[in-house]
């Protein structure tokens, strides 16, 4: 038998971008999270997929909408991912949404973003997955956010030493305290992981 807690560690020596999937409820309104198990399926139709828990409260709006959009979200999104990570936060609270071509809520200011038509529903175990099919899509130059190993990340120009950048950044962030010897996380860094590891959780 397999050891979830294990298992889980490692997926999560993958590294994978952090997305917001939005859509529109039964009453038309916006609903969205965030979800990091997003993947391209063809370029011809143009299809990606999603998945999500069977067990999230959100499984209903996105098994009757008739279309969603996933936002692949920029390095400086963080605060926007935990807020849709956040249970019974406002998460379209003060933002200027507007609709996708697809019908969709849409976000501004993110790296990549695919509005897609409602194709199929498939379940795979203990989550439900969504495969759409693209109708509209952008990209823009913004360096995207990134997720490996249950932190956030970013993707390190070519040439820069990563490893030093990362702590660094890190440092900033408040995320890890550094005493001149030793690395560790600080109190933000350790509610960081434990919200991390909820959205891995699905």
């Amino acid at each position: 038998m397999i050891d979830q807690s294990a298992f889980r560690d490692a997926l999560g020596t993958f590294v994978t971008g952090v997305t917001i999937v939005t859509a529109y409820d039964a009453e038309g309104e916006p609903t969205g999270l965030t979800a990091n198990s997003f993947n391209s399926v063809s370029l011809d139709p143009p299809m990606v997929l999603w998945s999500l828990s069977l067990g999230s409260r959100n499984l209903p709006v996105f098994r009757t909408a008739r279309a969603w959009a996933v936002h692949i979200l920029a390095a400086d999104q963080q605060d926007l991912s935990n807020r849709f990570a956040s249970r019974g936060a406002d998460k379209f609270g003060g933002l200027d949404c507007g609709d996708g071509p697809e019908g969709a809520p849409r976000l501004e200011g993110c790296a990549a973003r695919f509005g897609c038509t409602a194709r199929f529903e498939y379940e795979g175990g203990d989550h439900a997955i969504f495969l759409g099919e693209v109708v509209d899509f952008e990209r823009t130059p913004a360096e995207p956010l990134i997720y490996h190993g249950g932190r956030y990340g970013r993707v390190m120009p070519e040439g820069d030493n990563a490893s030093d950048a990362q702590k660094a950044q890190l440092v900033a962030d408040g995320l890890v305290l550094h005493d001149g010897e030793s690395w560790r996380l600080s109190k933000a860094g350790h509610s960081q992981l434990r919200l991390l590891r909820q959205i891995e959780g699905g």
